[in-house]
């Protein structure tokens, strides 16, 4: 960028970031004439980056395709590889007798934290103490989200983040299926009424996507107040979420935990906040949340052998843009996806990370808000293999070999990769899949691509786990699907109700088949323990959609009228799997089979492109 330009664009973003602390209504900024009826930031000099002349005020051709990272000045430089990749600590489980606020009473807070209800599945003696009902809390954990400094890169000054427990990603959170967990999260961040240049200092936090009571789903209503902004509901400014730890399927016998065949791994939780998810998330609320079970045990000597320990490594991708002063810029006049321009690792800019001669399991999160991903191991000449276990939380049948992984925004991929069968003593883990706006991916395949995260390979190291490539041992099984056999799915599916939804936009906003969102509106209200088929049609225009609802994975039936293969990786996607996350191309269609079962309550349905979620592609289903 030239330097007029340069300069024009640095006073759109302060100007912009005045227009954010004034606080001033859509009403009042269409009223003033600074946004167009649909939403848009209208093209002017000193207000929009995206004009391209401080006199004439015309535009570039296309100007709405115009990313983040196109429409502000360029992050301040930061050289890559000259920091290690963060490990994200384990958080420490606590006792409801020493957690702050007092012992978790069976209550939690929902409707802003306007009203309080009990919890579904399990009640609280005051008298004794103890806690009963079908899935008593067995683990707890309390976190406290609150506003802190980051060091995101040597060369930069502190970046503010608000974050679960103070840093980016939050902490760990393991879970065993059989004990039920309580995690209480206290919300710290400054009071409301503190000016910032985005985000909202409250939180609804989604576990995604855990088979979860409506209560502690994190429904994008039921956010929590500052203890900063305390009201007689909710004075100490926490809730208290209740995960089950449980197989989907369990109320079909008394006694079960449900379907082992369904079991999750590689979760996260992050916020939900009506209208300010993408703000929230990309601010930093967010952190990982691993399930284990006798299956993936998270013991490399038992089970499944998947590597563990030191050796499993949950790695949060993200991409950024900085102002000059090093803070995070989040452009909220552009409603079609945010990107930047600076690539981080678990919070780290271009980071790299020592890694021994042997098996590693990564699992790798692409929290979004807008860009998606496929990553691809190079080593200067040559992309390499690595194997792939995992789609979204869900372990594959068996491990497939492959040389890309794509993560849709929101999704997940586990992969093995064994450093100790490359020659190179240097690798960089690199995003192949070009986007260059909001739309979605171009479909380009870049080579080599961006890179993200440098591994420099030390010494050999003991290794317990199991070699996915020994032929002695044959194929590497993992879990069985529930159906294993698609052609029958196909054709119990065809029996069975039919739900269509239309991915769309219209007058500048996005909608579900031509609706936006409305939290007392109900778009679907499928009965408990009933099996439906969603079709996802994407309305065209250029967009990608990855769709993503609440409660239940899904089994992806067809993909543009043509079925998935077993072990077979499609657009770097491996779709006979279960997924939270369908990635709804353009012009693309998906037909997926949902199982309801076990609770009834109100979720939602949304693009987690969640610049999309926040302007009203959203829906709310009940099951009833």
């Amino acid at each position: 960028m030239v330097d007029w330009q340069d300069r024009l664009a640095l006073t759109a973003q302060q100007n912009r970031q005045e227009i954010v602390r004034a606080k001033l209504s859509r009403r009042e900024l269409t009223r003033l004439g600074l946004v167009t009826a649909g939403g848009a930031l209208i093209a002017k000099p000193g207000l929009s980056a995206r004009v391209t002349s401080a006199t004439d005020g015309k535009l570039n051709a296309d100007d709405r395709l115009l990313s983040s990272a196109d429409a502000f000045p360029a992050s301040p430089p930061a050289r890559p590889w000259v920091q290690p990749m963060p490990r994200i600590p384990l958080k420490p489980k606590t006792t409801p007798a020493v957690m702050q606020g007092g012992a978790p009473d069976g209550t939690t807070v929902i409707e802003a934290a306007t009203a309080r209800i009990n919890h579904q599945f399990f009640t609280f003696d005051p008298k004794t103490g103890a806690y009963g009902g079908r899935f008593p809390p067995r683990r707890f954990y309390e976190l406290f989200l609150q506003e802190a400094q980051a060091q995101l890169h040597p060369n930069y000054g502190p970046t503010t983040i608000w974050g679960f427990d103070g840093r980016y990603p939050g902490p760990l959170l393991q879970a065993t299926i059989g004990e039920p967990v309580l995690l209480r999260i206290h919300n710290r961040l400054p009071s409301v009424k503190k000016p910032v240049d985005f985000g909202i200092a409250e939180f609804a936090t989604h576990l995604h996507n855990a088979h979860t009571p409506s209560e502690s789903d994190g429904f994008p209503t039921d956010t929590v107040n500052s203890v900063n902004d305390p009201n007689p509901v909710n004075p100490g400014g926490f809730k208290d979420y209740h995960y089950l730890s449980a197989y989907p399927g369990f109320s079909a016998s008394a006694g079960s935990v449900g379907d082992s065949r369904e079991g999750l791994g590689s979760l996260w939780y992050h916020d939900h906040h009506i209208d300010f998810t993408a703000q929230n998330v990309y601010k930093g609320m967010a952190g990982p949340y691993v399930i284990h079970d006798e299956v993936d045990t998270g013991d490399e000597t038992t089970g499944l052998r998947l590597p563990s320990g030191a050796y499993d490594v949950p790695i949060f991708f993200n991409d950024f843009l900085f102002d000059r002063h090093f803070q995070l810029v989040f452009d909220l006049f552009n409603l079609d996806g945010i990107l930047g321009d600076r690539f981080t690792a678990n919070g780290a800019i271009q980071p790299f990370f020592d890694v021994d001669k042997r098996r590693y399991r990564l699992r790798l999160y692409n929290p979004g808000p807008s860009r998606w991903t496929e990553f691809a191991l190079f080593d200067g000449k040559s992309f390499l293999p690595f194997w792939q276990i995992s789609n979204d939380g869900n372990l594959l049948p068996q491990a497939v070999r492959v040389t890309s992984v794509r993560l849709p925004v929101a999704a997940r991929v586990d992969i093995i990769v064994d450093f100790s069968k490359y020659a190179a003593s240097r690798l960089y883990l690199v995003n192949r899949l070009e986007q260059v706006n909001g739309r979605g991916p171009t479909g380009k395949i870049l080579t080599p691509g961006i890179p993200y995260l440098q591994f420099n390979i030390g010494a050999a190291a003991p290794d317990h786990s199991r070699d996915p490539a020994d032929p002695s041992l044959g194929p590497y099984k993992l879990r069985e699907l529930p159906d294993p056999d698609l052609n029958l799915l196909l054709a119990q599916a065809k029996k069975l109700k039919t739900r269509v939804f239309k991915f769309g936009r219209g007058n500048g906003q996005w909608n579900i088949n031509g609706q936006l969102w409305d939290e007392n509106s109900i778009l679907a209200d499928p009965p408990q323990d009933s099996e439906e088929v969603w079709v996802f049609q994407n309305g065209g225009g250029g967009w990608a959609h990855p769709i993503h609802a609440h409660f239940e994975e899904c089994r992806i039936l067809e993909r543009n009228g043509v079925a998935p293969q077993p072990n077979v990786s499609v657009d770097g996607r491996i779709e006979y799997s279960r997924t939270d996350v369908v990635p709804l191309a353009n012009n693309f269609e998906y037909r997926v089979l949902f199982r309801f079962r076990d609770m009834r309550g109100r979720y939602v349905m949304h693009c987690h492109n969640v610049v999309h979620e926040d302007h009203a592609m959203m829906l709310r289903f009940d099951i009833v």
